[in-house]
């Protein structure tokens, strides 16, 4: 089962065709501490947390915004 940072993560490269390099670039941590997110074997730090949600609604925004113009 996917935990919530998972989920979030999944969705920034699904929907803002983020890789796993660019969320650790956005977070400023390494792809290896990211990958451990993803895979359930560490959790991201609070105000990491808050980095990754306040991302994922740029996302949103952006993809709101680009369904609108089409």
């Amino acid at each position: 089962m996917a935990n919530a940072v998972s989920k979030t993560i999944d969705d920034l490269r699904e929907r803002g065709a983020l890789s796993g390099v660019d969320v650790a670039n956005v977070a400023e941590v390494s792809k290896a501490t990211v990958s451990r997110w993803v895979t359930g074997k560490a959790a991201p730090q609070p105000k990491t947390q808050l980095v990754l949600s306040d991302l994922r609604y740029v996302v949103d925004r952006l993809s709101e915004i680009g369904r609108a113009h089409v």
